[in-house]
Parts: C-alpha cells; structure tokens; sequence
C-alpha cells in the first residue's frame, strides 16, 4: 500500500510540474502586432483574426497592432490567459455574461451607455474618465471598479482607438 501512495505523490509532482511548463510556454505575452487567441466567455464569438481597426483588435484580443499592452489585477484566469474586453463584456459590449470563474456580471460598456445616465452609476462617462476607467479602474464618480476588471496599460493612441471602437458598438 505504501507504494500506491508514492507512485501517486510523484506522478501529482509530475502533473504540477507539466502544468508548469504548459504555462510557461503556451501563455508568450503578447508581441506588438501579435495577435493573441484569448479564452472567452460563453457565447463570445471568435473574431476571424482580421480586425477593421486597432481598436477592434484590442476590444477582442487585448493586443494592439503597434504598441505592447499589459495589464495589472483583474482574476487570476485572466492574467494567465489574457484577452480583451470583449471576454467578459461580450463581443457587443453590452455585458451580462457571468465572469469565468465568478458570479460577477460584466456591465455594458458601449459608447452611449457609458455617456447616458442609463449605466446606473450617476455620473455620465466623459472619454478622459473612460480612459481612467480601463487604465486606473476608476469609475465616472471616482469609485473603484470591481477587482474583476483589469488595469490595462496602454498608449493614449490606443485608448483613443478603444473609445473609437466603442462609438461603433449598437447598445
């Protein structure tokens, strides 16, 4: 009996081992220009790999076309595995998906949303505070966003180029 609990104690330290190694070499950070295929939530669609801007490519990839983004916080799936907005607020932006591994919904962030007073959080979204809130996870009246929501950091041209993309979702 003792030797079925040491051929199992070591095939375990194999498989942490393996899962390692798997990690290390299938999760490369993204490159600029490199599109990486991000884990998304169900329902999202994958995009084709062809994207008509770099905001689009960034909405569904969390890769730009010529600057390296990265993030800070959000969940643990995420900073593995990466991806883009569209994996937890849908490939609309309209929300409502249950974040992996979580029972936060992702609200909507299309463009006119975030400008009305529809979103429900008081304020109306300006671009600059749409701008903090991806960059700073600051909400239009200063409040902290959810954990679930990553700091991205990425060039202004590319906020710019998110914030375009938005104005072109139908909320």
């Amino acid at each position: 009996m003792r030797w079925l609990l040491t051929v199992a104690i070591i095939l375990i330290i194999i498989g942490i081992v393996g899962l390692g190694v798997i990690n290390f070499y299938a999760f490369v950070p993204a490159q600029p220009g490199v599109t990486r295929v991000p884990v998304r939530g169900p329902g999202t669609p994958r995009p084709s790999g062809s994207f008509t801007s770099n905001g689009e490519q960034i909405f569904f990839t969390g890769t730009s076309s010529r600057d390296t983004i990265t993030t800070t916080g959000g969940p643990v799936w995420f900073q593995m595995h990466g991806g883009g907005c569209a994996t937890c607020h849908g490939p609309d932006g309209r929300g409502g998906q249950v974040v992996m591994m979580g029972s936060f919904r992702a609200p909507d962030i299309t463009y006119k949303t975030l400008t009305s007073q529809e979103h429900g959080n008081g304020r109306p979204y300006t671009d600059d505070l749409i701008k903090r809130a991806i960059t700073r996870g600051i909400d239009s009246n200063g409040e902290h966003l959810s954990r679930n929501m990553p700091r991205w950091q990425m060039s202004n041209s590319d906020l710019n180029d998110v914030i375009t993309y938005l104005k072109t979702l139908d909320p």
